[in-house]
C-alpha cells in the first residue's frame, strides 16, 4: 500500500465487533488516497449495504 497507493475504497461497519473501526482509518495512513466509508452496520456491512457500497465504487469511477 505505500510503495503502490492503489485505488482503495474501504467500506466499513462502523458497529463491527470483530474489526473495530480504527482498523479502517489505519488505511489512511499507508495511502493517502484511501477513501474510507464508515457504513451504519456490522461485520457483514457488504451484505447489508450492498447499494450503498455499489454506488460509492460507481461514483469512484465515473469521476476517472
Amino acid at each position: 500500500m505505500r510503495k503502490y497507493q492503489p485505488e482503495l475504497i474501504a467500506a466499513w461497519g462502523k458497529n463491527d465487533p470483530s474489526f473495530i473501526y480504527p482498523g479502517a482509518e489505519a488505511f489512511k495512513k499507508d495511502d493517502a488516497k484511501a477513501e474510507v466509508h464508515l457504513l451504519d452496520g456490522g461485520h457483514f456491512v457488504l451484505e447489508s449495504h450492498w447499494q450503498e457500497i455499489g454506488q460509492l465504487i460507481l461514483n469512484k469511477w465515473s469521476r476517472h
